[in-house]
């Protein structure tokens, strides 16, 4: 049985299609109803709400900023595409679109001109991570892009897209047309946090970031413009991941190449509240603002078996033990 809501969207899908048929034309059939063969598939909207009274639809557009109308718009592309790895989830105010990998090519599917349909895509498969859209909630629109002003500033053109945007890394992002720039959230929908990477906080939340449930490393760093990275143990080829973590993105990961072997260690004994207590020595000795440029480089060079720190700030170097003891 329909909710009330599910009915209004129902019915307001009725109505954009025939609005949009001309005028003597046979009226288009109930939502519900199966599309003819070979005729991409008509599928209703799903239930959520109807649109704002204050803000009547044009002719095929929906308001998919109403709370719960974009999420379940979302679920029906997916339903109606007939898998469930999706590669990108696109959904602006009106219109929403989804990419899923079927046969080992992608396919799109899309909200448009009031009706869900089969569109051609521009996404080529190569190994993508795919991922479930109900991981990720979009339940508020209206809200997500709201934040997403405050934050850029711009609310022109506004797309949420969820993506993997770096070496199977998923992201849910908000951008605007012209382009501001790319406003990240966390699965839950709350905002990505800028990272200061002249306190604490940062250092640590950055390393959180990084490091996550990891046991190996042969490379860490911090830094002022660098962030907080993490470089992977190298394989038999010399290939490795460098996880980085830069103030207002999420981690990226990218693949690099060694160009020697450095010895591996356990992140855990690397402790980012020791490295900020080394700069705020400098800094109560005058030899260290915050604006000063720094970089300390975690790894055990000397192949001892215990990684040290090489820190670089402004001009001077020195290395530390990993409790930031100079040596």
């Amino acid at each position: 049985m329909r909710t009330p809501a599910r009915a209004a969207l129902v019915a307001l899908v009725a109505m954009v299609a025939a609005a949009c048929s001309p005028a003597g034309s046979t009226p288009p059939a109930s939502p519900d109803a199966p599309a003819s063969e070979g005729s991409a598939t008509a599928t209703p909207v799903p239930s959520g709400g109807a649109a704002s009274a204050s803000a009547t639809p044009t002719p095929g557009q929906l308001d998919l900023t109403v709370p719960g109308t974009a999420e379940e718009l979302v679920a029906r592309l997916v339903e109606a595409a007939g898998g469930s790895d999706v590669l990108m989830v696109t959904v602006t105010a009106t219109d929403a679109s989804v990419v899923v990998v079927k046969n080992g090519a992608a396919q799109a599917w899309a909200w448009r001109g009031g009706r869900i349909q089969q569109i051609p895509s521009d996404v080529t498969y190569v190994a993508q991570r795919a991922f479930d859209p109900a991981d990720f909630s979009f339940h508020d629109l209206g809200a997500l892009f709201r934040l997403a002003e405050s934050v850029s500033g711009s609310r022109q053109g506004q797309s949420l897209q969820i993506v993997d945007y770096s070496a199977g890394l998923v992201s849910m992002s908000v951008s605007t047309n012209p382009e501001s720039r790319p406003v990240f959230f966390q699965p839950d929908g709350t905002l990505l946090p800028t990272l200061d990477f002249t306190s604490e906080w940062g250092l640590t939340e950055g390393y959180r970031d990084v490091v996550g449930p990891r046991v190996g490393a042969s490379s860490m760093g911090f830094g002022s413009a660098t962030g907080v990275y993490l470089d992977s143990v190298p394989d038999a080829g010399g290939s490795f991941q460098r996880r980085q973590r830069m103030a207002r993105t999420p981690v990226i990961a990218t693949p690099r190449t060694a160009s020697e072997t450095l010895r591996r260690f356990d992140p855990g004994r690397v402790q980012p509240a020791v490295v900020w207590s080394v700069l705020q020595e400098l800094r109560e000795d005058g030899a260290f603002t915050l604006d000063t440029p720094w970089t300390c480089v975690v790894e055990d060079r000397a192949g001892t078996g215990t990684p040290l720190m090489y820190f670089t700030v402004g001009e001077r170097s020195f290395v530390t033990t990993l409790n930031g003891v100079r040596r």
